[in-house]
């Protein structure tokens, strides 16, 4: 989406959506993506180690999953959409939700052990 913040990522007119062609300057989605992978490695590192088998990459899909989530909600490029909402917000929303209910499940199997 467009943006005035001082971090924007200028693209060229005749890169722009037709619909975005008045505006200059747009968020920088892979800078986001970035920072959010980098916070995602600092929790995982310092969560210490699972209690289960599965647990930290399941912690992975569901974090990351949340960051797409909102991170596609800013993108402007053209994607398929389902009741208004591009496919990706929505496929992230069913992984994250599978991956943090897996998660849990996980932690609560190793604690009965």
């Amino acid at each position: 989406r467009p943006t005035k913040l001082p971090w924007a990522l200028e693209i060229p007119r005749t890169s722009r959506p037709i619909e975005y062609a008045s505006f200059e300057t747009f968020h920088p989605t892979f800078l986001y993506e970035l920072i959010w992978c980098v916070f995602i490695a600092v929790v995982l590192i310092k969560r210490g180690k699972p209690s289960a088998p599965g647990q930290v990459f399941s912690l992975y899909v569901g974090l990351y999953s949340i960051g797409r989530l909102f991170i596609e909600t800013i993108r402007i490029d053209e994607a398929n959409t389902i009741a208004g909402l591009r496919v990706n917000v929505w496929i992230s929303a069913i992984v994250a939700i599978i991956a943090i209910l897996n998660y849990l499940r996980l932690g609560r199997t190793s604690a009965k052990i």
